[in-house]
């Protein structure tokens, strides 16, 4: 179960970067986050403020 779960998350971050791509917007995730399978308390901020510039004042 586990390596669908981790199958499915790296295939819907791959459609959401072509998708910011395709509308012409830019994300910077910090690469740490990219290879690490764990997350720590700084690399979970800088996600979620640059997944957050996305939505701009919609939600």
């Amino acid at each position: 179960m586990t390596l669908i779960n981790t199958w499915t998350i790296q295939k819907l971050a791959k459609l959401g970067l072509w998708l910011t791509s395709a509308f012409g917007l830019s994300v910077n995730i910090p690469q740490a986050a990219a290879k690490s399978d764990t997350w720590t308390p700084d690399t979970l901020a800088n996600f979620g403020l640059e997944m957050s510039k996305g939505f701009g004042t919609g939600l």
